[in-house]
């Protein structure tokens, strides 16, 4: 099964031990919780779908490579203590609390969640020290003497021997322990990734076209390994993105530090030469707009098939990318609202604004960062939590310069309907680039195959699927060509919500 099935199994699974009875008892017992044995090759997302899960099941994620463990951070330091066994006194040999079991308990202690996934990686290439304690930790789930607390699900991951001569075969008695996930690399899977996650665009259409160039190791003559891996790519498109940012070229000596199969590697460079060169010669700022020339669309209707797929894609990805910036702009006004509506009250009942609001940017804070030590938060929505919190800083910036709390309100109400309007013109951007887009495809191409790589790609990805459920072009999509609807602006009536109730400014004048 390809990465995304293999979550979804993996899932399952923890939601099932999860599950409790009527008094609270889990319905498997902790020593009946076969763990999670993800089996697959390095680099294809293994360890990034148990950050996915936890997110989504808001529960706390620890992680332990295994082969960085010694037998004294598995099982603890050995101590002598004194006790009394039928009258005499003894002295003992025990350990103290492993390092593995302890993290678990600090990280409960800082997020106030009390379940969790403890993910083991490399599991399957421990130190030889750590071997014959691991079928009862499996079973038991015990390190020591010390057992991992209910409620937190142990998951596994290794590689198959022919990608780590470290691995070391399980035997009958400990794979009958696990619950076994074979995964394989896919690159379907992961392009559905790499859209939503804004990989660079020129890593996708060259993906898309030499799909075969994804994932492989392979051995050279002289014995070394030459690979390519997912999590190359996705690395080397961080990378790139900075560089373009900065106008640091992006060439074959820093592609073959992430791609280390030489022929991809220079296969890629030069497809990443040709990729800018379409781009430039086609002034995508003005198709988006809705000002391509009669050249432009000449030279795009002569386009050969690669050059034809630079283009697309490059459109899409300045679709999509408008389109997830309007969602993040939308969530921020989601998560501000009701913190400014609390703030106007409290400002009409007199409190200081400085109390107010200083009180709401560090409980954001703490909140933020309990988030992070868990693990159950994805770079998306820490982004807009991280926007809150400035835009918080900016209301009480604001609010100070106001002499008196009625004019800290109507500051507040103004700078709230200024966030309401610069998030609506957003999404009318999203909007518009959308329409130029499809316009400008259609009237280059017709209504074909072009058009069904723009919308298959856009209905793809997760963030501009939503974005064109929630304003609804949906409709328009299964009959392109027509009529363009009006976007369904509805969604922004909650954002109308706003400060004007009379019931605050009333007391506030009330209390003057």
């Amino acid at each position: 099964m390809n990465i995304k099935e293999a979550k979804i199994q993996i899932e399952n699974a923890i939601r099932s031990y999860l599950l409790k009875d009527e008094y609270g008892d889990y319905l498997i017992p902790l020593e009946k919780q076969r763990p999670v044995f993800l089996m697959g090759p390095p680099g294809i997302g293994k360890t990034a779908i148990m950050d996915q899960i936890a997110q989504e099941m808001q529960v706390n994620l620890v992680s332990y490579a295994m082969t960085h463990q010694t037998r004294e951070s598995a099982i603890g330091q050995p101590m002598i203590v004194e006790k009394n066994f039928i009258g005499k006194d003894v002295k003992v040999s025990e350990s103290t609390m492993s390092e593995v079991i302890a993290n678990i308990y600090e990280t409960m202690e800082e997020t106030g969640i009390k379940e969790g996934i403890l993910f083991l990686d490399e599991i399957n290439c421990v130190d030889q020290s750590i071997a014959p304690m691991m079928l009862q930790f499996l079973q038991y789930k015990i390190f020591g003497k010390h057992q991992i607390p209910e409620g937190w699900v142990v998951t596994t991951a290794g590689n198959p021997p022919e990608f780590n001569h470290a691995v070391t075969d399980f035997d009958i008695a400990t794979l009958d322990r696990l619950k076994k996930v074979d995964c394989v690399a896919d690159f379907n899977c992961w392009k559905e990734f790499a859209l939503k996650a804004q990989v660079h665009t020129a890593i996708i259409t060259y993906l898309t076209e030499f799909p075969d160039h994804f994932y492989g190791i392979d051995s050279t003559e002289s014995g070394k390994q030459s690979f390519v891996t997912a999590r190359a790519w996705e690395d080397m498109s961080d990378m790139m993105l900075l560089h373009e940012e900065g106008g640091v070229p992006v060439d074959l000596i820093l592609i073959e530090q992430y791609i280390q199969n030489h022929d991809i590697a220079v296969d890629f460079n030069d497809f990443y030469n040709y990729f800018c060169e379409v781009k430039e010669a086609y002034h995508i700022e003005d198709i988006i707009a809705g000002n391509a020339s009669a050249e432009i669309k000449e030279m795009a209707k002569s386009a050969g098939k690669e050059e034809k797929a630079i283009l697309l894609d490059v459109l899409t990805a300045e679709a999509s990318g408008a389109m997830q910036y309007s969602r993040e702009m939308t969530r921020l006004l989601e998560q501000i609202l009701p913190l400014l509506q609390d703030s106007v009250e409290r400002l009409a009942e007199g409190f200081s604004n400085r109390e107010i609001f200083s009180q709401h940017i560090l409980r954001r804070q703490r909140e933020l960062e309990k988030k992070i030590t868990a693990r159950v938060i994805s770079a998306s929505k820490k982004k807009v939590e991280r926007w809150v919190i400035h835009h918080l800083e900016n209301y009480l910036d604001a609010t100070t310069q106001a002499r008196d709390n009625r004019r800290a309100i109507l500051t507040v109400m103004q700078m709230y309907d200024e966030n309401v309007n610069k998030a609506k013109a957003i999404t009318q951007s999203a909007v518009d680039i959308f329409f130029n887009t499809i316009r400008f495809v259609i009237e280059v191409y017709g209504i074909g195959n072009e058009l069904l790589t723009v919308f298959n790609n856009l209905s793809i990805n997760s963030n501009s699927a939503k974005f064109i459920e929630t304003y609804g072009f949906e409709d328009y999509m299964c009959n392109p060509g027509g009529p363009e609807p009006q976007a369904d602006y509805s969604r922004f009536d909650q954002f109308k919500i706003n400060f004007t109730v009379e019931e605050p400014q009333q007391r506030f004048r009330r209390g003057m």
